[in-house]
């Protein structure tokens, strides 16, 4: 009996929260074209890191990374910057001719994961919850855009890149 207690005692101080990715549904391409504020083609040029490091309960430091493997996950929210050199805008303001995008770094928060050098189609949002800590960090971050795999973001689907023009006409 005392073996049982003591692996149920450990068991329960050992057990650490793990969280995934949890996705409802995947929108139509009518209904994610409705409900994002952005969507546009474009191709990646660089990818980096940045991570959001608390200082203190009301200032926290950004660190910036060309490697994932620079910062420490266990400090604070890790965020990948995506550049994209823009080739058609669908939905949204065009911003400059290379467009940031930001996702997160791990399955457990819905991270869309992007190479450099594929072009994708990419559904996102502007001023999303996700980013709240991110755009309450520095002012440079007050206008971000997001995307991850909940959305229909994924590589150049031309099929649906011509359901999407006749949506927005």
């Amino acid at each position: 009996m005392n073996i049982h207690r003591f692996l149920l005692t450990l068991f329960i101080l050992t057990t650490v929260n793990v969280f995934a990715c949890e996705c409802s549904y995947i929108k139509s391409v009518e209904k994610e074209f409705k409900n994002v504020d952005y969507v546009l083609t474009g191709k990646v040029i660089s990818i980096e890191f940045l991570q959001i490091v608390k200082v203190d309960k009301r200032k926290s430091t950004i660190k910036t990374s060309k490697t994932l493997d620079k910062l420490d996950v266990f400090k604070g929210s890790v965020w990948s910057k995506i550049t994209l050199e823009t080739i058609e805008v669908f939905k949204g303001k065009r911003r400059k001719k290379n467009q940031v995008i930001y996702t997160g770094t791990s399955g457990g928060d819905c991270s869309f994961y992007f190479k450099k050098g594929e072009e994708y189609l990419i559904y996102a949002f502007k001023d999303s919850w996700e980013t709240k800590e991110l755009r309450e960090s520095k002012r440079k971050y007050k206008n971000i855009i997001y995307t991850n795999t909940c959305t229909r973001t994924k590589i150049i689907d031309n099929k649906e890149i011509a359901n999407i023009k006749l949506i927005n006409n």
